[in-house]
């Protein structure tokens, strides 16, 4: 019987310690939800920025030869780049979110595979009428409104 008495003792002890409050009485609180952060990136500058072409005339881009197409503005008044064969330089002119680009020079080379890309590229170039930057992303629009290139940001090591 003393056996009995002793494990029953146990049993209410650790029932009535299992039960008992955290902390002295202090009971948890639930916690509010962290607050949810978006992950918004600030604007690029347009200038001094390598903007990699990823869409032409709606239309998804090629790697030239070996090289992505992209262009660099530099400063206010210059632009370069890559058209996909052809290293090219030229004339800009920015205001608010206005741009104009002209005349373009290139080098002379003939790829076979990426000329018509090419082609298309700079005359879009010389069309650029407006653009516009959110975070990393550059849209170019020509005179009718319609967006001709889409370009990302891209930053070298």
């Amino acid at each position: 019987m003393k056996n009995t008495c002793w494990i029953s003792s146990l049993v209410i002890l650790f029932g009535v310690v299992g039960c008992a409050p955290d902390e002295a009485g202090i009971a948890e609180t639930p916690t509010a939800p962290a607050p949810v952060v978006e992950n918004v990136k600030p604007d690029v500058s347009l200038t001094n920025t390598y903007w990699k072409l990823i869409e032409l005339n709606g239309a998804a881009v090629e790697p030239g030869e070996g090289k992505e197409l992209h262009m660099i503005l530099k400063g206010e008044d210059q632009v370069g780049g890559y058209a996909g064969c052809n290293q090219f330089t030229g004339s800009m002119t920015v205001t608010d979110d206005g741009l104009s680009v002209g005349p373009i020079a290139s080098t002379r080379r003939m790829c076979q595979n990426v000329m018509a890309q090419e082609v298309a590229f700079l005359q879009a170039l010389e069309n650029a009428y407006r653009y516009s930057i959110a975070g990393e992303d550059l849209a170019i629009e020509d005179a009718n409104g319609d967006v001709t290139m889409r370009f990302v940001a891209v930053y070298m090591p």
